[in-house]
């Protein structure tokens, strides 16, 4: 009964660290009103074509993560603590690894659970980049689904870890480690670049340009892409990217709004228009803070991290603009805007008040139009953060070179001024302090060797 129950649907099944199966009941299956009005609309054609037609079975299982994920904050531990609040107990099914009969405890028939693990696993070699191995855990960045680390998976875990053979149309299971541009010279301070949807975009070429910056180029996960932009690409397929978009760019420039003109924009429908996934950019911010994380941890100031994020990215830049807990050296989003303010304004810290921040929107941008920007800015700059916003007239859905550059020699440079004053300002105190212990030691080594005269007499 089990295994037909797990094999059925394998992605809607948690393994605990006790190597329970669990799963979120159907009555806690959650999803935003809003994104069903927006895929309800997008399924009338709209120039012949009808631009969203069902939900895929990864969407259909995320639905029954999101609203408990959000409850714990999107923190995994507490979500397995979550698990195991009797308060709770009516809101999962659980199969237990173990069974307790009249005060006596059984383990279930081991072919049985061993058939579940498989059924589950199984499932997870058939995905394609979805999965992250994080803190213990095997989390997949679309729907939510974990596996937490137990003895009974462990191995199968380090043969995901280290087997490249479980291939899905040549990629890898795992979301494949960060590549990083090395720096010309010495390690002196970090970019994180965030590419954009189809893992568009890169700032290699930095590094010639900046001495000692290394860069570091995070990978995305492998997600169903909603938007459509009236390319010849379709949505409803599998892209890279750090959050699902739902929506319509076009229809939106051409008949909701006026593009590039921000007075005539109606926000409030814009908004109805398009949805971006919180769950899902809320899994990207925690995996960018793991990597700010690791250079902190390898020596590298936090005011010496940036980041910067083109498209996609530059929404997940400005999200950790809002939300990291480190004061960083300065953000630069590229044809982005500031995804669910609804959801980060209410949880974004101090931190970053006083960090430079650079908008770049473009007046030629089919894509993230010139007004979104815009928008982002004026929305910043009414909490109070230090933004900047910048555009290329004619410029379409992309960047200078040397306006990133500027910017961040001018945050470097600052640094280093306001590390020479802080030394300066300091300078008479460890002057005079040393003065003061050169004369005593002075003083100390007369009165001993008078104190030794007298003892010879």
């Amino acid at each position: 009964m089990t295994k037909q129950r797990i094999t059925a649907n394998p992605g809607e099944w948690i393994i605990t660290r006790r190597g329970d199966f669990v799963r979120i009941k159907d009555s806690e299956t959650a999803i935003e009103e809003n994104l069903t009005k927006i895929r309800e609309h997008l399924k009338k054609p709209y120039r012949g074509l009808v631009r969203f037609h069902e939900k895929t079975s990864e969407q259909i299982v995320k639905e029954r993560y999101d609203k408990v994920l959000e409850e714990v904050d999107f923190d995994y531990e507490k979500f397995h603590d979550w698990i195991y609040d009797e308060k709770n107990k009516e809101r999962i099914e659980i199969i237990p690894r173990k069974m307790i009969f009249s005060g006596w405890e059984y383990e279930i028939d081991e072919v049985e659970y061993q058939r579940d693990i498989n059924a589950v696993f199984n499932y997870v070699k058939g995905s394609r980049q979805k999965w992250r191995i994080k803190k213990e855990t095997l989390v997949n960045e679309e729907t939510g689904q974990i596996i937490y680390f137990n003895p009974q998976i462990n191995g199968i875990i380090d043969d995901l870890r280290t087997n490249w053979d479980y291939l899905y149309n040549g990629d890898s299971v795992i979301i494949r480690e960060p590549r990083e541009c090395k720096p010309k010279g010495k390690h002196a301070s970090t970019l994180i670049f965030l590419h954009g949807t189809y893992g568009a975009g890169s700032l290699n070429q930095l590094v010639e340009k900046i001495p000692g910056l290394k860069i570091i180029h995070p990978h995305s996960p492998t997600l169903q892409y909603d938007m459509w932009h009236g390319s010849s690409r379709a949505p409803g397929g599998q892209e890279k990217g750090w959050i699902n978009i739902t929506g319509d760019a076009w229809e939106i420039m051409e008949n909701d709004v006026v593009p590039n003109n921000p007075s005539q924009v109606d926000y409030e429908k814009v908004d109805q228009s398009i949805h971006l996934d919180y769950p899902q950019l809320r899994r990207a911010m925690a995996y960018v803070n793991e990597i700010i994380e690791r250079e902190i941890a390898s020596g590298i100031p936090p005011e010496k991290i940036f980041i910067s994020g083109y498209s996609q990215g530059g929404l997940l830049t400005l999200a950790m603009a809002l939300t990291s807990q480190h004061k960083l050296g300065g953000f630069i989003s590229l044809c982005g805007l500031l995804p669910r303010p609804d959801k980060l304004l209410k949880i974004a810290q101090d931190k970053n008040k006083n960090t430079p921040i650079l908008i770049i929107n473009n007046s030629h941008d089919r894509w993230v139009p010139l007004w979104t920007g815009q928008k982002t800015y004026e929305i910043l700059k009414n909490k109070d953060y230090n933004v900047e916003f910048k555009t290329r007239p004619g410029l379409g859905h992309g960047w200078k070179d040397e306006d990133i550059v500027e910017f961040l020699e001018k945050c470097l440079t600052q640094k280093i001024s306001i590390s020479n004053q802080n030394k300066t300002k300091y300078w008479p105190w460890i002057l005079g302090g040393t003065v003061i212990a050169i004369l005593f030691l002075i003083i100390f080594t007369k009165i001993r060797a008078k104190k030794k005269k007298k003892k010879k007499r």
